[in-house]
């Protein structure tokens, strides 16, 4: 016999921890389905660890404006886990930028942002830069932040957590929806929000009754590098955009910096309509592994691809002054699905569809860590 839940909620990233303590103040009673054996084990913990207030987004000014609306309510709900003693800075490459150093500013101007602008030859080696920016953006620690929930849902009597969980399907049958696991544990509820990033097409692929709406995306398997930053890096951020750049900052309150690029950071990409790799072979029959199907965890496979280091340390110390130097620590991988049309001007946009209002079946692709609050309105 199936168990009944109010809401069940795939995936247990930050969107995912977010509704279920969102509901469960409505005292509704909620089920948390998780493929790994812990919350925030990908793309929440895997990423820049950026709280956008923008910046970052020149050519989407609906990006920077959504970002920096919600900026000011995230470091107020987080602010135990946000670092925010540190400088950060914006760039505009000399060479190959989409974006110049006027045209960014116009871009803060019409953003309402803060952007002071500084010296390039603080910070950069003679003829990269055409302009430096202090702005004021935050990092967020996804460790501290995963504590947090771990702590107030545990507790909880409205919330249940399933760690390991694996769909079978989801069928809808009259006014419910019927979600059964691979171990033929059954449940039943009149409300799913797909909130499981990268896997948000494979869920409605198993999904029956609804409007088969996917999203029209793309996977990069990406790498985040972290890093030890000398003593002058340690307090700065610096991100020199809007083109094949990088971006060296603070990873939360680890004391350590990530190291992207938008060339290298990418390691493969698919452009299929399920994430389909060629490292998926022969791993599709084990139990922790991977498939067009069911996305396995990048960052503990054993067939994760090489650190780009050497590319990604290479370009920053094109760029960077010698004292801005830093060490490589490890490296992280997760897989980050992008809308196609975001690809004409890098916009990241959260994507929200109801797929079926009676019963309510809602898929959401978020965009950025801090419009996580886009969901309210449809919970």
């Amino acid at each position: 016999m199936a168990r009944h839940y109010d809401k069940i909620i795939i995936g247990a990233g930050l969107y995912g921890l977010y509704a279920a303590a969102f509901c469960a103040r409505k005292n509704e009673h909620v089920l948390v389905l998780e493929y790994d054996a812990a919350p925030f084990q990908r793309a929440t913990y895997i990423n820049q660890a950026r709280v956008h207030m923008g910046y970052h987004y020149p050519r989407s000014l609906t990006t920077a404006v959504k970002s920096a609306g919600y900026f000011r309510r995230f470091c107020e709900d987080f602010g135990f886990c946000v670092h925010d003693r540190f400088d950060q800075v914006y760039a505009t490459s000399e060479k190959f930028s989409w974006t110049n150093a006027e045209q960014f500013r116009e871009f803060c101007r019409a953003a309402d942002i803060k952007c002071l602008e500084t010296s390039p030859d603080r910070y950069f080696n003679p003829g990269m830069c055409d302009g430096a920016f202090l702005t004021e953006e935050y990092t967020y620690d996804a460790k501290i932040l995963q504590k947090y929930y771990e702590d107030i849902l545990s507790g909880n009597k409205n919330v249940d957590i399933l760690f390991d969980a694996r769909i079978r399907s989801i069928r809808k049958d009259g006014a419910a929806f019927c979600v059964s696991l691979e171990d033929g544990t059954i449940f039943d509820t009149s409300f799913v929000l797909n909130s499981s990033y990268a896997s948000v097409n494979q869920i409605i692929d198993k999904t029956e009754g609804i409007d088969k709406n996917f999203f029209d995306i793309k996977y990069e398997l990406c790498e985040i590098i972290l890093c030890r930053p000398s003593e002058l890096l340690k307090d700065t951020g610096i991100t020199v955009m809007d083109g094949p750049f990088f971006s060296i900052m603070p990873f939360g309150k680890t004391g350590l910096h990530s190291l992207t690029s938008v060339t290298f950071t990418p390691h493969v990409t698919s452009y299929e309509g399920r994430p389909t790799f060629h490292c998926q072979q022969g791993l599709e029959s084990d139990e922790k592994g991977c498939s067009p199907g069911a996305l396995g965890n990048c960052n503990t496979c054993a067939h994760r691809p090489a650190s780009a280091w050497p590319y990604m340390s290479r370009l920053a110390d094109k760029y960077l002054k010698p004292e801005y130097a830093y060490s490589y620590v490890e490296s992280l991988y997760s897989m980050k699905p992008i809308l196609k049309s975001s690809e004409v001007d890098d916009s990241r946009p959260t994507a929200i569809r109801v797929m079926s209002e009676s019963p309510t079946f809602i898929s959401v692709l978020s965009g950025k860590i801090n419009t996580v609050y886009d969901l309210d309105e449809y919970l």
